[in-house]
């Protein structure tokens, strides 16, 4: 199991699709992006925004 305290998450850049569509790609990117530690408030933590604002309830939803 993977230590959740050192996860980095980064949004892909490039023309490279990781997911079926560029519609579910852009989603997965900004979700991404929003866990970027240059931006994110406590990306370790899933909070993006405001200090209350979760991209995701745990890692364990997250990774679905």
């Amino acid at each position: 199991m993977l230590d959740e305290a050192v996860r980095t998450i980064r949004a892909p850049r490039g023309t490279a699709l990781r997911a079926r569509s560029w519609q579910t790609e852009a989603a997965l990117r900004m979700l991404m992006n929003n866990l970027d530690p240059e931006v994110a408030e406590r990306p370790e933590d899933l909070v993006v925004y405001g200090g209350i604002g979760k991209a995701a309830r745990d890692w364990a939803s997250f990774d679905r």
